[in-house]
């Protein structure tokens, strides 16, 4: 039996073989592309934005006198030279709402441990 003959007898293989060829190819153009446009770059600095929010946070809950408004804003004010030293866009309303869910998620499970230990 010869290719010719083989590959007309599996044609719905060969098919199936093609597909996977042209579609991994395709994904590798693709995670290229996502690498050189920057991207990769951006979610990173998103990503240390975030992480540092959350540290932000802690130091801004020592703060004694101040109100929340005040400790949003000292995180904020922290955020942006972050930002600038990183290059990357400050996006404030992002941060503040991402800033606000932690904070809820923290008085959620702070309540939750507070309410266990007084059972």
């Amino acid at each position: 039996m010869n290719i010719f003959e083989w590959i007309t007898a599996n044609w719905e293989l060969v098919g199936i073989c093609f597909g996977i060829l042209v579609n991994a190819a395709g994904l590798a153009y693709n995670i290229y592309k996502f690498c050189c446009t920057g991207r990769l770059k951006a979610l990173q600095n998103m990503s240390a934005l975030f992480e540092a929010a959350r540290e932000y946070e802690l130091q801004a809950e020592q703060f004694e006198g101040y109100t929340s408004a005040e400790k949003l804003n000292y995180v904020l004010s922290r955020l942006r030279v972050l930002a600038a030293d990183l290059g990357c866009e400050f996006n404030e309303e992002e941060l503040i709402a991402r800033i606000e869910s932690d904070i809820a998620y923290s008085k959620g499970v702070n309540g939750a441990s507070k309410s266990d230990t007084l059972e």
